[in-house]
């Protein structure tokens, strides 16, 4: 699972925004490297966009770095939205949120939670790595 820090289990969360064009391998890969590279711990979710729910690109890429998908509610993106260091006015006015991944990495990990590593995109892919006590 996670670290252990002042007696808490660190959770590490993948955030992740996608476009029609990504591959779940590519993705799979590119979130690998990421969270390598952040120093995170062992990756525990991904978390995504509720408002995505449907899209089924989570659940294979999910699959394939063998953790669960968490749905990020809308109410919870948005509040963690000042706690975002990139704003993507793309993404603002395609979605409504300057940040999708950064947000859903901070929600996704729960009160309290941090950055390892902001946006990264890649091949129709945005993640950005989270950490927290879940």
């Amino acid at each position: 699972m996670g670290g252990m820090e002042t007696g808490h289990i660190i959770m590490s969360v993948v955030g992740m925004g996608w476009c029609s064009t990504a591959s779940a391998s590519d993705a799979a890969g590119f979130i690998r490297q990421t969270v390598r590279e952040s120093g995170a711990t062992t990756l525990t979710r991904l978390a995504v966009p509720g408002f995505r729910q449907g899209d089924l690109f989570p659940e294979l890429v999910a699959a394939a770095l063998d953790v669960p998908v968490f749905w990020v509610p809308e109410s919870a993106l948005q509040a963690v939205q000042v706690l975002c260091p990139t704003v993507s006015k793309k993404s603002f006015h395609s979605n409504g949120f300057a940040a999708v991944a950064e947000g859903c990495a901070l929600a996704g990990a729960g009160p309290g939670a941090w950055l390892r590593a902001p946006r990264q995109s890649d091949a129709g892919i945005t993640c950005a790595v989270a950490e927290g006590e879940g």
